[in-house]
This record gives C-alpha cells, structure tokens and sequence, in this order.
C-alpha cells in the first residue's frame, strides 16, 4: 500500500510538470500562434513622435542703455490649454549676450488641465542659470506633446517712475519638432447600392501625408440630410508615410434622398497627434 501510494504521488507530480510545460511553451509559449499575433500587433502601434515648439522672444529687467534704451522691460507669457485632456509641458530659458551664446537653464515641467491657463513672468525666469543677471534677453522655450495657446505680453516703462510707456502682445506660432502623421481623406468614391443587403455602399481612400507612421484609427462618415442623423464607422489601418488605406462605410437606405450629401472624417476619435488637426475631413455632395 505504500508502495502503491508513493508511485501514484509520483505519477501525479510528474503529469503537474508536464502539464505545466505544455502550458508555458504551448499554449501560452513563443510557439503560440495566437500570442505571436497578439505581440505582432502591439509592436506595429507606434505613437507618434511629434512635438510642438514655441521659442517666446523674452526681454526683462532694467537696461541702463547699452543695448536697448534707459527703461523697465518686462515679458509676461501666457499659456492656455485649449484641449479636453490634461497637457504635460516643459519649459527652458536660452539668453543671448552680444556676438556670444549665453546660459541654458534645464527644463522644468509644468501640466494644464482642461482649458486652464497660466502665466510666466520676470521673477520667474530667474534660474541657477540666470539668477545673476540683471537683465536678460533670449528666448523661453515651451515643448508640448500637444499644441498650446501662447500669448506674450510685453511692457516698458520709465526706468524711475515705472510707470508704462509700452504695451504689446504677441501670439507665437508653433513649431513642429521631429516628425507627424497626417491623416486625410483623399477620395470618396460615388456610393451605390448593395441589392442583396439593401444598403448603400460608400468606399473611401485614406492618406498618411505625414513623415512618419500613423497608428490605427477610426474613420466616420455623417449623413446630415437624415433626421436623426445616419453614423458609419470604419477601422482605418496602420499606414507609413505616403501610404493609403480604401474603407468602406454602410448605410441601411439609399443616400439619395433626392441627392447625396455626406462627409466622411479621419480620426474622428482624435486619437492620434497629427501635424494638422482641421484637415481630416471631407464633404461628398452630387444631385441624385
């Protein structure tokens, strides 16, 4: 009997470790068909890469007349996150001295939430490496993974009284840094009718016009001649610059009704950072 016991405890250790190798190698292993999909997928989304720059002309402190006239300079810059999301940024200083490079101060980083706002201004510049000078000019640096508003105000006044003599404000353009996709909506094809499913058949083209990989996203298309108004989603691939993607949308009634007017829309999620965000639509409309 005790013999007979331990050979069966042995029968079942061995079966766990077999059954435990199979589970790693087989189901679950580098041989796995359906994981070596599943990691095939993941390793083709690539976020994009882009990120967007503001270099804010910066002018501050007292001037005694050397380079620029006798008075108080002083820059205020706003920035306001005009997204739904919350924005992370990032911000340096670059001074510039006469014929000569000045000091960089390090990034600091800061985060908006939605449609917050706030201000940088003269006393805030001052860092480890500014903190010595008495008056700057240069550059304040915002690196955002998302675009911003920013506004720069700048004032002058008598260097005695302080009182202001100069206002003015600027907004400053975004830059571009690195690479972006770009995703439009090239051609929409004349939609014509499945008789078989008794639905309208409307296929579109896709471009990346971007210079770097787009991840996958969803395309729709709204018919606003219908009440209530007619959605279609479609699944856009993954598409490397240059490359197009034909997707077909399906409405369950013919869309001339007596004539077609619709427009169809790329990363209608906003899913995806792209060089250009108003440029993802576009309109179909023909007399039926």
């Amino acid at each position: 009997m005790i013999r007979k016991s331990k050979l069966s405890i042995f029968v079942i250790l061995v079966a766990i470790i077999l059954f435990s190798s199979i589970s790693t190698n087989g189901l679950y292993g580098q041989n796995n068909p359906v994981k070596m999909i599943q990691d095939s997928i993941v390793t083709n989304v690539r976020p994009a890469k882009t990120h967007y720059q503001y270099a804010v002309k910066l002018i501050c402190g007292l001037s005694r007349g050397k380079i620029v006239a006798n008075g108080k300079y002083y820059t205020a810059i706003n920035v306001h996150n005009p997204s739904d999301s919350t924005v992370v940024f990032k911000k340096k200083i670059a001074i510039a001295y006469p014929d000569s490079a000045g000091p960089i101060s390090a990034f600091s980083t800061f985060s908006l939430g939605p449609d917050e706002a706030m201000e940088f201004d003269c006393p805030r510049y001052m860092t480890p490496a500014t903190n010595k000078i008495r008056f700057m000019k240069g550059f304040v640096v915002i690196e955002s993974h998302f675009e911003l508003d920013v506004v720069a105000v700048y004032t002058a006044g008598h260097s005695k009284t302080g009182e202001v003599t100069t206002l003015h404000t600027e907004r400053v353009p975004a830059r571009h840094v690195g690479g972006c996709p770009d995703l439009i909506v090239e051609n929409i094809e004349k939609p014509v009718w499945d008789n078989v499913n008794k639905r309208s058949v409307i296929k579109a083209t896709i471009k990346n016009i971007g210079n770097i990989s787009a991840f996958a996203t969803w395309a729709r298309l709204m018919d606003n001649s219908v009440s209530p108004i007619a959605t279609s989603v479609a699944a856009t691939p993954a598409l490397e610059p240059g490359q197009v993607a034909n997707i077909t949308f399906y409405l369950n009634y013919w869309v001339y009704n007596p004539d077609a007017e619709f427009k169809i829309m790329a990363d209608y999620k906003k899913d995806l950072p792209e060089c250009n965000e108003n440029n993802n639509e576009k309109e179909f409309n023909e007399i039926g």
